[in-house]
């Protein structure tokens, strides 16, 4: 778990990873074996966390998603230039396909500010938001609110700038529950113009 002093400072970013292009690939010397071919997102996945999160590396968390995407992580830098570095130079130098958004803010519940994926190991649905003009406030208010529709399934919402608006996190013990809130209350939420949920088991990666 990274510490608290690194979640919410710095530049945060979300990536995305679609395919992996073997051919692409270079020896590394931070890969696990020098040397190794990358030939799957769950190789990626495995070489990602082998960084570990702040102070130590720049990687928050990283699984393997099923969804539109096959595999996700939150990048941390101290500036842009760091992060770009990583995620346009190490993840690219291995051949990754990705997109990724850069955080711009972040849900509140009361005092306590309520990013997207900072903790939580538990199934997840991590989901990507494109809200209507000006409206992005709202929506993350809408979100966060206790007495919601979201409720107890809220874990963290980040704005962004990407090719999306809002990075929403909901997670609960079961695929059930966290998929009937993706799937239902969800859509109560006004604003919101649609929507791309991929899920994880986050209980796979803890330590």
């Amino acid at each position: 778990m990274a510490d608290d002093d690194f979640k919410y400072t710095g530049v945060h970013a979300f990536v995305f990873m679609n395919e992996v292009h073997p051919a692409m690939d270079v020896a590394l010397g931070s890969l696990k074996v020098p040397g190794s071919e990358i030939t799957t997102i769950r190789d990626v996945i495995d070489v990602l966390r082998a960084y570990g999160p702040p102070p130590e590396g720049p990687v928050m968390f990283a699984a393997e998603l099923l969804g539109s995407s096959k595999g996700f992580a939150h990048v941390r830098g101290e500036s842009l230039a760091e992060v770009q570095d990583f995620v346009g130079g190490s993840l690219s130098r291995r051949g990754v396909a990705s997109n990724y958004s850069t955080e711009k803010g972040w849900a509140t519940i009361g005092p306590r500010k309520a990013g997207a994926k900072r903790d939580t190991p538990e199934v997840i649905a991590l989901i990507r938001l494109c809200v209507r003009k000006g409206e992005v406030p709202s929506v993350l208010r809408a979100l966060a609110d206790q007495d919601g529709p979201l409720r107890d399934t809220f874990k963290g919402a980040s704005s962004v700038f990407g090719d999306f608006d809002i990075l929403l996190q909901l997670g609960a013990d079961s695929f059930d529950e966290v998929a009937a809130a993706a799937y239902g209350p969800l859509q109560e939420i006004a604003g919101i113009a649609s929507t791309d949920t991929a899920f994880t088991d986050a209980r796979r990666y803890e330590d």
